[in-house]
């Protein structure tokens, strides 16, 4: 899973928090930066609440992550290139909590974990 976490850490991370004109080939619903562990929508001192939302030049969504009061809060979900869903993932206040998903590009069932409060507590291959 921590594949999701670092993917999510790079959504946020490059180009989405960035005074740099965002390329085309990919386009997000809401800018949001990190501050110190934080997440922000873009010159905003309030920490951010809502859904981020990030899509391919082809259309097809990218990722779609809850927050609630600048941590990721509830679903996140992030998807191929190709539209197949590649990870779905619960949080609470930030870490991992719930029932992670992975799948292969091809759609392929990866691994079932559990968290709960970020710790890996099972797995279900």
């Amino acid at each position: 899973m921590k594949k999701t976490s670092l993917l999510i850490a790079y959504l946020l991370l490059s180009g989405c928090g960035t005074d740099e004109k965002v390329e085309p080939e990919e386009k997000v619903t809401t800018y949001i930066e990190q501050r110190n562990g934080i997440a922000y929508e873009k010159k905003s001192k309030k920490p951010f609440t809502g859904v981020f939302e990030g899509y391919y030049r082809n259309g097809y969504k990218k990722a779609e992550i809850h927050f609630k009061n600048g941590r990721q809060h509830g679903s996140a979900k992030m998807w191929y290139n190709n539209g197949q869903l590649s990870n779905d993932a619960n949080f609470y206040e930030g870490k991992l909590d719930g029932f992670a998903s992975e799948w292969f590009s091809d759609g392929t069932k990866g691994k079932d974990r559990i968290f709960r409060d970020g710790k890996l507590t099972g797995s279900l291959d």
